[in-house]
C-alpha cells in the first residue's frame, strides 16, 4: 500500500479557522445563502446561481418543489457519473453523458411535485456541474430539523453496492450512494445528511496512492479543491467511518490513533455540542477489524477521558446473510441495511430521534 501522508499544517490551521468563524454566525445569518436559490443544494455543494450548482460528493445534489409536467436540467459531466432521481417518491437513475447535455428529469402529469436529485457515484468520477434546472414554479424545500454529517471512504458512498456478489467488478452502474447506510440512516430519521465520503480514501493514508488523505479533504467544499468549505450546515450529528483503507494494507501503527484523536478534536471544536459516533466494520478480515477497532477505541477513549462524553464507538459489523457482500468485497444491500440498523439504535440511544413513519 502506498503511503499518503499528505496532512500539511497550514491547510489543517486555515479550515479550523474557518470552522470556528462559521461556528459564530447567527442561525438567520447561515439561511441567508438557502434562501436566494430556486433549489435547496443538498448536501455539500459549490453554489453557482439560483439554480446552478457543482457537486462531486456523493449523495449531493438539489431538492425543489415545482409545478407543471416536466422538470429538466442542463448539465456538464466527465460522462462517468449517475444521478438518482426521486420525483414524489418514484426514482430512477439516470447516466450521464461526456459534456454538456440538456437532460429532462421529469415527465408526466401536472404538478404540484417534489424532486430529489443526488448523485449516487463516488468523488473520483470528478465533477457534476448543474449549468441550469427549468421547470414551473420552482421553489426550494424546506431544510428538515435533522442534520447528520458522515465521513467515510467507500463503503459509505455504496462502492459495489448493487453488484451480485464479492466476485464481481465495481463499476458506475453498480455504485450507489443512495443504498449505502449513511443515506438509509438519514432517511430513515428524515434527516438531511452531508456525506463526506471518498473511496480508497483513509484518515492516515489512503489506500493506494498520493492523494491528500481524508483528514484534510474532509473540510473541503469539493474534494478535488483545496478552497476549505464555508459551511452552514450544523449537525446534531456526525458519524466517522474511517479506517478500512487505513488497515488495508496491514496496521498503520500508532499514527493512525494519534491522527484520529486529533480529528476528533478538530470536530469538536467545529461542532461543540453534536453527538460524534466513531466507527468501523463491514469489509475489513478479522484480525485487521479487531486490530482498527482498537485504534479507534482508544483514540475515543483519549477524548472521553479528556471530558468528551458525547463522542462513543459503535462496531459496525454486519451478519453473513442475505447480499451480504456487494462488487470487490465491498458491503452488498443487505450489509448496508444492517449497519444503517446498528447505527439506528444507537442514535435513538444518544439522541432520542425516533424514525418518521414511511409513506
Amino acid at each position: 500500500m502506498a503511503d499518503a501522508r499528505c496532512v500539511i499544517m497550514k491547510p489543517i490551521l486555515q479550515s479550523l479557522a474557518a470552522l470556528l468563524a462559521i461556528a459564530l454566525l447567527p442561525l438567520d445569518a447561515q439561511a441567508q445563502s438557502v434562501s436566494s436559490m430556486a433549489i435547496r443544494p443538498l448536501g455539500r455543494v459549490a453554489e453557482l446561481g439560483p439554480t446552478s450548482l457543482s457537486i462531486e460528493w456523493p449523495m449531493s445534489g438539489f431538492e425543489a418543489t415545482f409545478e407543471g409536467g416536466e422538470l429538466s436540467a442542463e448539465i456538464e459531466d466527465t460522462g462517468k457519473n449517475w444521478l438518482n432521481v426521486e420525483v414524489d417518491g418514484t426514482s430512477h437513475a439516470v447516466a450521464l453523458k461526456e459534456g454538456r447535455e440538456t437532460y429532462t428529469l421529469f415527465s408526466g402529469l401536472a404538478g404540484p411535485h417534489i424532486i430529489r436529485v443526488t448523485r449516487r457515484t463516488g468523488a473520483q468520477e470528478g465533477p457534476t456541474t448543474f449549468v441550469s434546472v427549468s421547470a414551473d414554479a420552482l421553489h426550494s424545500t424546506q431544510r428538515s430539523d435533522r442534520r447528520i454529517l458522515v465521513i467515510g471512504d467507500s463503503i459509505a458512498s455504496g462502492y459495489g453496492v448493487e453488484g451480485r456478489n464479492q466476485t464481481c467488478q465495481s463499476s458506475q452502474a453498480t455504485q450507489n450512494a443512495g443504498l449505502a447506510w449513511p443515506a438509509l440512516l438519514s432517511r430513515t430519521f428524515g434527516a438531511d445528511l452531508d456525506l463526506i465520503s471518498v473511496d480508497g480514501g483513509g484518515l492516515y493514508r489512503n489506500y493506494e496512492g498520493e492523494a491528500p488523505t481524508m483528514a484534510s479533504v474532509m473540510w473541503r467544499t469539493l474534494p478535488s479543491e483545496e478552497a476549505i468549505w464555508p459551511g452552514d450546515f450544523r449537525p446534531q450529528l456526525v458519524v466517522v467511518h474511517l479506517g478500512t483503507s487505513d488497515f488495508g494494507d496491514g496496521d498503520p501503527g500508532p499514527r493512525f490513533k494519534d491522527t484520529y484523536v486529533e480529528t476528533l478534536g478538530r470536530i469538536r471544536v467545529a461542532y461543540p455540542s453534536t453527538n460524534i459516533i466513531a466507527s468501523i466494520g463491514g469489509m475489513l478480515e478479522k484480525p485487521k477489524l479487531a486490530a482498527a477497532k482498537a485504534a479507534i477505541e482508544g483514540a475515543v477513549a483519549v477524548r472521553r477521558g479528556a471530558g468528551d462524553l458525547r463522542t462513543s464507538f459503535v462496531l459496525l459489523d454486519p451478519p453473513a446473510r442475505g447480499r451480504r457482500f456487494g462488487c470487490d468485497w465491498h458491503p452488498g444491500v443487505d450489509a448496508q441495511k444492517s449497519m444503517a440498523l446498528e447505527l439506528e439504535l444507537a442514535v435513538t440511544a444518544a439522541l432520542g430521534w425516533a424514525p418518521v413513519p414511511t409513506k
